[in-house]
């Protein structure tokens, strides 16, 4: 009788150690899994004010004398090597300064991309679009530089120069341009989806500090 009571005893202790295993196993997953998002959003959210910068920096009208001439250095380097489908426009120069920015940011750029699966995976289509909306202004505005240096679409060129030029006023973007407000809408979705985690971690330090 002692001995099944023992037994009962030992099989109940093995099942209960595997239980507590198991849930303490599931806590460290839970909690594991969380630091890494947390840290993931983190990430995202400097690569998105990154990018944001290197568009503003693009399309800054300001445009200094040393940026025009190596623009110029470019495309006449580009034309001794594509000579069938380049041109050089030396009084157009200016507009192809957009594009060249972009070109210097593109490591920037490509930080931001390798991002985009690992977002997707922790917060569905809602991050992957956002991701999508905010990388394709990189190629619309390169694409509008190079079109608006080559003359294309010149019926359009209002529309083309504002698109890659910002209007600003006393060191600030007018708060009417149309390309930086699209811009900032998507980091505040970014920041829509992102920032309550941040405030998650910050109620649990305040309350572990208490």
């Amino acid at each position: 009788m002692d001995c099944n009571i023992c037994d009962i005893v030992s099989t109940f202790a093995s099942v209960a150690t595997a239980i507590i295993a198991g849930m303490a196993l599931y806590a460290w997953k839970r909690e594991f899994i969380g630091k890494k998002k947390i840290e993931l959003a983190a990430e995202i959210m400097e690569a998105v004010y990154e990018i944001q910068d290197a568009f503003i920096y693009a399309r800054c009208p300001a445009i200094a004398q040393p940026e025009i001439d190596e623009a110029l250095r470019w495309i006449k380097a580009e034309k001794a090597k594509h000579p069938e489908n380049t041109d050089v426009y030396p009084k157009r120069i200016t507009y192809l300064i957009p594009h060249r920015r972009l070109e210097e940011k593109q490591e920037v750029i490509n930080k931001f991309r390798t991002l985009q699966n690992k977002a997707y995976m922790y917060w569905g289509k809602d991050m992957y679009i956002a991701f999508v909306k905010l990388t394709d202004f990189n190629q619309k505005i390169m694409r509008a530089s190079k079109n608006l240096y080559y003359g294309k679409d010149t019926p359009e060129y209002k529309p083309l120069y504002d698109f890659i030029f910002c209007e600003m006023k006393d060191g600030k973007i007018m708060s009417d341009d149309k390309v930086n407000k699209e811009i900032n809408e998507i980091v505040e979705e970014f920041r829509r989806i992102l920032e309550p985690l941040y405030i998650d971690k910050q109620s649990i330090w305040t309350n572990k500090n208490q």
